[in-house]
């Protein structure tokens, strides 16, 4: 048999042909009325109808902690989850102590995080304890005395919903229109269920014997220091004196 002299040459020249082909890259891819973008962190986590409670909210709070700026006077600071519902988890954030802007520790206000893509809210103040979404809100019955149930003043928490800016359940509100120097005003009161009558407007508390309405005014649960605005209470009650 007779072999030619370029056969191995050739064998050698077509492996290497072969081997370049492997190796090429793939291509890439007035005195009366005296008144969220989130971020999303990358995980890899797997859907959330695979995870547990637990490992939602491990995942949550390592979300939380990851997207603080690295700073010293975030040192310290802890992160407890707590399940709102199949797809919430909030976060409350607490100081260190001794840490935070005033050195005071504590609180540091809470985000809530949504799955299953890991996305997270804006921080806000307050803790987690006062936070509930919106759909998930089932107002409690309010039982109102049949002395009041027919009152026309009677204002009740459930029909405000969460603008109701009082901490009692239910008040009955009253007006009277006076005279102070020839100008007609209008009173505006509040009832309690424990019978203290509170000024509702200033003119109320400016020209009456009233109590000052603050220990039953709800804290805005969104603006520290802030009120819930109490206008629609005290419109209510004014247009009693129509």
């Amino acid at each position: 048999m007779i072999t030619s002299r370029y056969t191995a040459p050739a064998c050698i020249a077509f492996a290497g042909l072969l081997l370049a082909g492997c190796a090429a890259p793939m291509s890439p891819t007035a005195e009366e009325t005296s008144t969220p973008s989130t971020s999303t962190v990358s995980t890899s986590a797997a859907p959330v109808s695979t995870l547990t409670d637990a490992e939602r909210v491990t995942k949550a709070e390592a979300a939380v902690q990851a997207e603080l700026p690295n700073a010293p006077i975030w040192k310290g600071m802890t992160f407890k989850g707590v399940v709102v519902d199949e797809s919430e988890i909030c976060v409350d954030r607490t100081w260190a102590p001794g840490g935070g802007p005033d050195h005071l520790g504590g609180n540091a206000g809470y985000v809530v995080v949504s799955f299953p893509a890991v996305a997270l809210g804006k921080p806000k103040d307050g803790a987690c304890a006062a936070y509930a979404p919106a759909a998930t809100k089932a107002p409690a019955k309010v039982e109102v005395p049949a002395a009041v149930a027919k009152d026309p003043g009677l204002l009740v928490s459930t029909t405000f919903g969460d603008k109701w800016p009082l901490k009692l359940p239910y008040v009955v509100a009253h007006c009277q229109g006076i005279t102070v120097a020839g100008r007609p005003l209008k009173v505006a009161t509040l009832d309690a269920p424990d019978g203290k009558t509170y000024a509702a407007n200033g003119t109320a508390k400016d020209h009456g014997n009233y109590l000052d309405i603050d220990p039953i005014w709800a804290p805005n649960p969104d603006v520290s220091g802030l009120k819930i605005d109490i206008s629609p209470v005290i419109d209510a009650a004014l247009a009693l004196c129509s």
